[in-house]
């Protein structure tokens, strides 16, 4: 289609009349995406079905302006382009692709014998500009290549610059090495702080949530030990350290309690999860996955199998977060948890804020008729504790109880709130 150019476009090859299998077996655009700009029309025709074969994702564009905005839009890997565009050079293309993505590869063809075009390609970072014609096998093997150094291109930048930004507070990190090694130091200094999960009908603490600490310097916060374990790909390791500590600690629970642990969603493919002979599964009557509703499960119905198998050794499921995420009340409609937490966003000043009181109070509701307990999470003040309880919310966590320590503590009775409690909600609302 045209946008509108006076010049005459390349040829866009047709696309495949069915789906291009790679003869190694590799799902289609696994080997890398590929931007064909090419002026000769059979030989686009013919390189991109090949590339499509190998298992390369092709997209096509009818002219260098074309090219340089699908370039802008991400995720291309190499670009095979004619040297000579209808509307823009090959030199001026490639110093114009590198200003938008000095990584990608580029592969010029020309249909001429222009040396000194050639050489200055090349040591304007072209990966090869190519004088003469080329069978579809050299093609595909200079393709291959283009798209082997953008990967090791992103794997650099990858450990290079997001690995210095591990963590709010924590150090930075050269490489994927130094990382590992803080990582290990990191995992045999992490321990347990436990806070208390308080009925105020019943004046006293009904579950504690074990939240993970650390000792270590250099991933000292939650979230830098989280952000290196995913980097490094060792969130297994981590979980499966935090519920050893938690199966430790839970010998020491007060006996009318409930230990909540937080699952990372991808902890759900551990198989010592389902172990019934692992440390935490011996208590698992005793203990409530808490399952983060900020990061969204990839795979719904995966994971009710998974909370199926834990239900069935035991377990029960809590929605952390509730009204932070992405799927918000689909994801307990889906995963039919047993408690759902609020997030702290919806509970903070809610004495405050009437929007707050009125969706926390539609949400207790729900959860009523459902059967599902609700936890509101991150109460800090009275006004907080008391307009919540008018609002039907019974179950609370927050710092106006206590601080998350290391034993398993009961809040003083100066905490809880006076019998009969006099309802605020309706100022709240107003």
């Amino acid at each position: 289609m045209s946008d509108g150019s006076s010049h005459k476009g390349a040829f866009v090859p047709k696309p495949p009349t069915a789906p291009a299998r790679d003869h190694s077996g590799r799902r289609p655009g696994a080997a890398g995406r590929v931007l064909l700009a090419l002026t000769c029309g059979p030989q686009a025709d013919g390189w991109s079905d090949a590339l499509r074969r190998d298992g390369f994702d092709v997209v096509c564009a009818e002219h260098g302006e074309a090219a340089l905005r699908r370039l802008l839009a991400g995720d291309i890997d190499v670009l095979l382009s004619s040297a000579q565009l209808p509307d823009l050079h090959g030199l001026s293309l490639l110093l114009r692709v590198r200003a938008i993505d000095p990584d990608v590869s580029v592969i010029l063809v020309s249909t001429r014998n222009d040396l000194d075009n050639a050489v200055e390609a090349m040591e304007r970072g072209a990966l090869r500009y190519l004088t003469r014609a080329v069978s579809d096998a050299e093609m595909l093997t200079l393709v291959n290549e283009g798209a082997r150094i953008r990967r090791n291109a992103r794997r650099r930048y990858h450990s290079m610059t997001v690995i210095r930004s591990v963590g709010p507070t924590g150090r930075s990190f050269g490489d994927v090495s130094s990382l590992a090694e803080a990582f290990e130091l990191a995992l045999r200094g992490v321990y347990l702080a436990f806070q208390p999960i308080v009925s105020c009908t019943d004046r006293r603490p009904v579950a504690f949530e074990a939240l993970m600490r650390c000792i270590e310097p250099q991933l000292p916060s939650p979230p830098a030990l989280l952000e290196a374990a995913e980097k490094l790909g060792r969130l297994e390791d981590l979980g499966r350290r935090i519920r050893s500590l938690a199966a430790e600690a839970i010998v020491s629970l007060p006996s009318s309690a409930r230990l909540f642990v937080n699952v990372h969603p991808q902890d759900l493919n551990a198989p010592d999860l389902y172990d019934p002979s692992a440390p935490l599964t011996r208590h698992a009557h005793r203990v409530t996955f808490e399952v983060t509703e900020r990061a969204r499960l990839d795979d719904e119905k995966a994971a009710q199998a998974q909370l199926r198998q834990l239900r069935a050794l035991g377990y029960h499921i809590a929605i952390d977060d509730l009204g932070a995420g992405y799927a918000g009340l689909a994801s307990v409609a889906a995963l039919h948890p047993e408690v759902v937490k609020l997030d702290m966003s919806l509970v903070r000043g809610v004495d405050r804020n009437p929007i707050s009181a009125r969706i926390i109070r539609a949400l207790t509701a729900v959860c009523s008729e459902m059967g599902i307990c609700l936890v509101a999470e991150g109460v800090e003040t009275v006004a907080e504790r008391d307009t919540l309880l008018g609002l039907g919310c019974d179950l609370l966590q927050g710092y106006l109880f206590a601080r998350p320590t290391p034993a398993f503590v009961h809040p003083p009775m100066e905490f809880y709130p006076p019998m009969p409690m006099r309802s605020k909600a309706g100022a709240a609302e107003g």
